[in-house]
């Protein structure tokens, strides 16, 4: 095995000039970062924004056609002169307010789930079981 003799090139004031290179790599490395996480960011800005605004977009798109369909449907039972337009408007309204008691009940039938109950027993019961665990290792009071 043959030894290599390692010399190092000093600069003018004795620092490495190899650390120096890898300082400059490593400025430069995090310089491409920063542009990257910089250009990354506004990718995601106008990403979010983008979804926001098709999102508010189609929003009102639906709102537009539940209401043309109302309206449709108004003209087509004043049209079948079961019923004068008033009647039919009263009608529409009240399948909307239907439809809007419908949707209220199921979403605080949904919102039931969110209280957690058995996870909260689940605790309950465990905390139950570790104090009983923790006075059945209680001493006894000692007696006078």
């Amino acid at each position: 095995m043959t030894e290599t003799n390692h010399t190092q090139d000093s600069g003018p004031d004795g620092d490495n000039e190899h650390t120096g290179d890898i300082t400059t790599i490593l400025k430069a490395l995090l310089a491409d970062l920063a542009r990257v996480v910089a250009v990354e960011t506004r990718l995601f800005g106008h990403t979010v924004l983008a979804m926001l605004g098709l999102t508010v977009a189609i929003a009102l798109l639906l709102v537009a056609g539940w209401l043309f369909a109302g309206a449709a449907l108004v003209v087509a039972l004043a049209s079948l002169q079961a019923f004068n337009l008033m009647g039919a408007l009263l009608i529409v309204t009240l399948a909307h307010l239907v439809l809007a008691a419908l949707a209220f009940w199921r979403l605080r039938h949904i919102t039931r789930d969110l209280t957690f109950r058995e996870s909260r027993a689940s605790v309950n019961s465990l905390l139950a079981h570790a104090k009983s665990l923790g006075d059945a290792a209680e001493p006894p009071p000692p007696e006078r």
